[in-house]
This record gives structure tokens, sequence and C-alpha cells, in this order.
């Protein structure tokens, strides 16, 4: 009997910050701002995150997208797997995860490299390095039960796989990253290895930054799925996703 795995990663923050009062109940007739507490600012761009995320679905979406209208020689899918593909075989692969055949170099190469990208994503939005480790898990889980799952069963090992040897080396890609901050401080510019360094070293936020460029901070995409009825009673109803991008 096949196990079906479902992984659920949820985290909630909260800060509370409490004032000291008037012992003696008594309304002061002015606030001596030197004996409030130190307030930190909060590192964290959530809405910078939450940006990251919806781009990163429609990377995917939208590359299969593109597949499903390039030819043969190019998707390697026909007309016929085409016309006959319907959402119950995504279904039956989400409800069947396997342990792969795939190459090594796939599987412990390839996917620690993109969990490290994930995980240096939420480092560089001011996240530390547990919840940046949960959020390569997120997108991980995503990509897997997502796009990924409407051609094959996820991978089980690919699931702990990219966080979890992911985040080692997004460790060591912090670190990089951070020379190069220092480099930039010392010389006052950036040579072209630490370009180069950069962008592999967090090739979603260099794709988003370009993303950004194009449409403005404030762009929002949206995906929604949607029904189309029938125009008569002889045709089946069209099921799809639609896109929305506005800026």
């Amino acid at each position: 009997m096949r196990t079906s795995l479902v992984i659920v990663a949820s985290a909630a923050f909260a800060s509370l910050v409490f004032a000291p009062g008037n012992a003696c109940g008594q309304r002061t007739e002015y606030t001596d701002y030197r004996t409030q507490p130190w307030i930190e600012i909060d590192p964290r761009d959530s809405d910078g995150l939450k940006r990251d995320t919806w781009y990163f679905l429609g990377y995917q979406w939208v590359t299969i997208g593109l597949l499903y209208a390039a030819p043969e020689g190019v998707s390697g899918w026909t007309e016929e797997q085409k016309k006959g593909y319907d959402m119950s075989i995504w279904w039956d692969n989400v409800t069947h995860p396997q342990i792969d055949s795939d190459d090594f170099y796939l599987n412990y190469i390839l996917h620690p490299y993109w969990g490290a990208s994930y995980y240096v994503r939420a480092r560089e939005r001011g996240y530390g390095d547990p919840q940046a480790f949960w959020y390569s898990a997120l997108l991980s889980t995503m990509y897997e039960f997502g796009a990924e799952a409407l051609f094959e069963e996820p991978s089980i090992q690919d699931i702990f796989v990219t966080p979890i040897f992911g985040s080692l080396l997004g460790m060591y890609f912090m670190d990089v990253r951070n020379d190069i901050r220092d480099r930039d401080l010392e010389f006052g510019y950036r040579t072209t290895g630490d370009k180069w360094l950069w962008v592999l070293t967090d090739p979603l936020g260099a794709l988003n930054e370009q993303f950004d460029k194009l449409t403005g901070r404030d762009a929002t995409l949206r995906v929604r799925p949607y029904r189309a009825a029938p125009l008569n009673w002889d045709t089946e109803p069209v099921y799809g996703l639609e896109f929305r991008l506005e800026w």
C-alpha cells in the first residue's frame, strides 16, 4: 500500500510592548520619552517575501503554459497527451508520492542548490536561520505537490533533501554574500566575479529584482482557477487557471 505524505508548515510571530504606567493611577501632563522602553524595528520584510513567493508560483505556471503551447519537439508533449490531460492525473500523483530514481546530480546537486536559493531569499528579507529553513521547505513542497505533480509523483527524498541540504548550502552562500558586501564597502565597487557570485547565490532575488524594475514595485500577481460553462449540452466545461498581473 502506497502512503500519502502531507507536509503542513505553519509559524506565528507576535510582539508585545508594555509601557510603564503611573503607580498612583494618575495621568501625567507630559511624557518623558527618555524613560520609554527601546523599541526595535523589525528587520523582516514580510511584504517582500510574499511578493517573492507569488513570483515563484508565477514563474512555474507561466513556464508550464509556454511548454503547453510549444511544439512537441520543444515540450515533449504530443497533441493526444495535451487533449487527454485532466486534473485527475495531478490528484493521483499528489496522493502517491514515491522515492524517485532521478540521476544523482538532480537529486543531490540541483535540488540542494535551489533549496539554498529559497533559504537565501528569506535571509535577504531579514528572516533568521529557522524561518529561512521552513521557507525553503515550503517552496520545495509547493513545487513538488504543485507544478511538478502535473507530470509525475512528488519525490519523497526531494521533499527532505532540498530544504535540509539546501539550508546548509544556503548558510555558506550567505557567508559568500557577506564577504561581497565587505569588499563593496572596502573598495567602493563590485568586480565582475562578485557580480556573478551575487546572482548565482540568489538567482530568485536577481530575477525578481529585474521583474520589479519591469513592472514596478507595486505589481501584484493573482492566480485563480476558473470554470467556463459549455455553450451547449454536447460539450464539456472548460477548466483552467487565470493569471492577472497588475501594476
